[in-house]
């Protein structure tokens, strides 16, 4: 027993050793981080909220599009894959810490000499002889304290990309439910407007067909204005086309089977003008879950190299027999300890205590092998960090577009809407033709539609915008899924 304890008091000082000088330092990337975002957005301003618990879709008051997000949030089947992920990897996790208890076999029976005079019922432990009832304890505690260390690390690494993954879904299912429900909104007004240019459009070509009777137009401008006719049914086919796959997307995020969607609001009345979080690059990178993710998937790729170093380590056997027999029952021979002298008693024990030192030239292969996954961990880690800044630069840059477009369609629009108005006075006084009034209210209907796709496009450029800053992941998240630990990148 006294190997034992002196073994113990010298294994944590050799797995400080062991892990120093195989273990490789990690060290956070140097990533060039810019000190602000190249679009200039005027919709930026700084908000007290954290970004992954700010639900920025809530804004809109539509309680419709709340109960659709937190319905993919609880129902959605690649977040509860990704869950199970998780689950895994925190079974993994504990798979290792549980190779640090040492293993207990009991073994038990009864030995009749009279038909075998020699017999090994419990393995390599030693020959039972003659008759008679025995029992046998084998703690036994084999381990390379250096690997099952860094192994821990590892797994502990491997939860922290599952989770953070996990999370990386949450704020994409986020953004993809929120834009599926603007582009059902978007396209059942676009199926009115579509509807009423059509109406419009037939109303033009039934006057230009009278008046071609009357010798006052010609078959050209008829032929012109059925194509024009033609390419609006076409046009509303396509809508209906778009609505059905939104329709589909959505109830696809939420887990449920095709089918109509119920919505209430009017498209219309949508503000898609909203106050974005100015947080500056540094602050965006470090809150997304893709990044964290990445960094991750460093640290683990890092602790790979100091796993398959450690086999240049050796391990540790501690093992204790206890056997004891009833009658004339003898234990010969016991085994892994040759040393120790053949007895005849019905009782016996020993204990062992050495290292295993056993060194495969494969090792160094496993090392560059392991190397070489870090060395692309590292490269991915940049990746997502350069993808992460030119997503939230250009989703910027999108959405400020689309607001302008906005401002000048909204212009031109009331400018038509005006003309269109006076042509009708004019028309009620005499002063001009029907037909113009058609044209002028026509051009009025062509507007609407435009507005309404730029509005769409200012919606989803919102959406992305959100999704890029990685807004609302963490809201009313699961209890399993912990606080992420906002990391700190270096700017350059």
């Amino acid at each position: 027993m006294i190997m034992m304890k002196k073994l113990w008091l010298i294994s944590p000082l050799a797995l400080m050793i062991g892990c120093s000088y195989f273990s490789p330092d990690y060290h956070k990337p140097d990533v060039a981080i810019p000190q602000s975002w190249s679009a200039q957005n005027p919709n930026l301003s700084k908000i007290s909220e954290s970004l992954p618990y700010l639900a920025w879709w809530q804004k809109f008051n539509d309680p419709l599009l709340n109960n659709y997000i937190e319905s993919g949030l609880k129902n959605n089947l690649t977040i509860e894959m990704a869950k199970a992920n998780l689950e895994a990897a925190q079974g993994q996790l504990l798979t290792v810490k549980l190779n640090w208890i040492p293993m207990l076999n009991l073994f038990g029976g009864y030995i009749n000499g009279t038909t075998q005079n020699n017999f090994a019922p419990i393995g390599n432990l030693g020959l039972v002889n003659n008759t008679g009832a025995f029992f046998a304890v084998l703690p036994a505690y084999t381990i390379n304290l250096f690997t099952n260390y860094t192994l821990q690390k590892q797994a502990g690494y491997n939860v922290e990309v599952a989770q953070n993954a996990e999370l990386s879904i949450r704020l994409a299912v986020i953004g993809q439910v929120a834009a599926a429900y603007f582009t059902i909104l978007a396209q059942r007004q676009l199926l009115v407007q579509f509807n009423q240019l059509e109406n419009d459009a037939k109303e033009l070509v039934t006057i230009t067909e009278a008046m071609d009777k009357q010798g006052l137009a010609n078959s050209i401008s008829i032929d012109e204005l059925r194509s024009k006719q033609q390419l609006v049914s076409g046009q509303l086919a396509i809508i209906n086309k778009n609505l059905i796959a939104a329709e589909n997307a959505l109830r696809y995020l939420i887990n449920q089977p095709p089918g109509k969607t119920v919505t209430a609001a009017n498209f219309d009345n949508i503000n898609p003008t909203q106050v974005i979080p100015g947080n500056l690059p540094v602050a965006v990178i470090a809150s997304r879950p893709d990044v964290m993710k990445a960094e991750a998937q460093l640290k683990a790729a890092n602790e790979g190299i100091s796993v398959a170093s450690s086999a240049l380590l050796p391990g540790i056997n501690l093992n204790y027999f206890f056997a004891q027999g009833a009658g004339s029952q003898t234990f010969n021979n016991p085994d892994p300890v040759p040393t120790v002298s053949s007895t005849n008693s019905n009782q016996q024990s020993y204990y062992a205590a050495y290292a295993n030192w056993t060194i495969s030239p494969s090792v160094f292969g496993q090392i560059d092998t392991n190397t070489a996954v870090f060395k692309s961990a590292l490269a991915n880690y940049k990746q997502v960090v350069n993808t992460a800044l030119h997503e939230v630069d250009n989703a910027l840059a999108n959405n400020n577009g689309y607001n302008l477009k906005m401002v000048a369609d909204t212009l031109v629009y009331k400018n038509l809407e005006s003309v269109v108005a006076t042509k009708k006075a004019m028309y009620n006084k005499g002063l001009t033709t029907y037909m113009l009034v058609l044209t002028s209210k026509i051009e009025k209907d062509i507007m609407a539609i435009d507005i309404t796709q730029t509005r769409l496009q200012q919606m989803l450029s919102l959406v992305v915008l959100y999704q890029g800053l990685g807004g609302g992941y963490m809201l009313k998240s699961e209890a399993v899924i912990k606080k992420p630990v906002v990391g700190k990148i270096n700017e350059n």
